[in-house]
């Protein structure tokens, strides 16, 4: 073999070796949690975004994650739904710890900087100022409980057929007024008073810029204007029945308090989102009150 071609032999096989090199470390690297294939990032008013398809295992996890790691759930969760099409289905943030995080995010930054971002404003939206579950304990009523699951896009007819774009949480005590409810986060009222099918409710627009939807309430704490301000975990109302007719309607469904939550878009274009992992993840982060 003459040295040019065993020049380019040498080359080669080196050119392999880096190749074999590269995938092995990036497996490392990522250990197998995401390839530049399967990174996706989907508009915020996308049905994969809005849905937030992200099982209860996971929610679960992701609390104990983000304190391991002293990383922002938002974070985490930003970087996992990209890196997997949208769906946290199964036990998939198990896998993530701290060196996979990291190279994680930093594969994310390099070769989609600005997708990265602008997924991280969006979360940041639906969940960073969320601090409170909305409905409190019961210091002296252990049987005075909630229950909700997952109803996402669940058919409602009452006034056309439409998807229903909230989660409801149901009233063990089937009293209209007996449960206080508390807001979510701190924010400005944006909306106040009587829809026809939410029944008198109060929208809060959060620092971030989420609105949070609280509907069916019996009455408001107090004698609230559009403008106030508002704290988290500041009793903003009592959970009803209201909605579905003229003002005053009640008793045309059970006692409960449905959870909208929105944000903008770019183009102004308001965007509903599946409140019901929120829910999940802040279900025991509630403060308790007497009734």
């Amino acid at each position: 073999m003459d040295l040019a071609k065993l020049k380019r032999w040498l080359a080669v096989v080196l050119l392999l070796f880096v190749m074999a090199g590269s995938i092995v470390m990036g497996g490392n690297y990522l250990k197998g949690y995401t390839a530049e294939f399967r990174v996706q990032f989907e508009a915020g008013d996308s049905e994969r975004f809005r849905q937030q398809n992200i099982s209860d295992e996971n929610l679960e996890y992701l609390e104990k994650l983000s304190s391991q790691l002293s990383v922002p759930p938002i974070r985490i969760l930003a970087a996992a739904m990209a890196s997997n099409r949208y769906q946290l289905s199964g036990r998939e943030l198990e896998d993530l710890d701290q060196e996979t995080f990291e190279g994680l995010e930093a594969y994310l930054h390099k070769h989609y900087k600005k997708e990265y971002e602008k997924l991280l404003v969006q979360y940041g939206k639906v969940w960073q100022d969320v601090k409170y579950f909305p409905v409190p304990k019961s210091k002296t009523n252990q049987d005075a409980t909630v229950s909700f699951e997952n109803s996402w896009m669940y058919e409602r007819n009452f006034g056309g057929k439409r998807g229903h774009e909230g989660t409801d949480l149901m009233a063990s005590v089937n009293q209209r007024g007996y449960y206080p409810i508390i807001s979510m986060t701190d924010g400005v009222v944006e909306k106040i008073g009587w829809l026809t099918k939410g029944g008198y409710r109060i929208g809060i627009r959060s620092p971030s810029g989420g609105y949070y939807y609280y509907a069916h309430l019996y009455s408001y704490a107090e004698d609230f204007k559009e403008g106030d301000t508002i704290q988290a975990g500041q009793l903003i109302g009592y959970m009803g029945d209201s909605g579905y007719g003229e003002e005053g309607t009640v008793g045309q469904f059970a006692v409960h308090l449905h959870v909208g939550i929105y944000f903008n878009g770019e183009d102004g274009k308001e965007i509903s989102v599946n409140p019901y992992p929120v829910l999940k993840y802040f279900e025991e982060k509630t403060l308790q009150y007497c009734y």
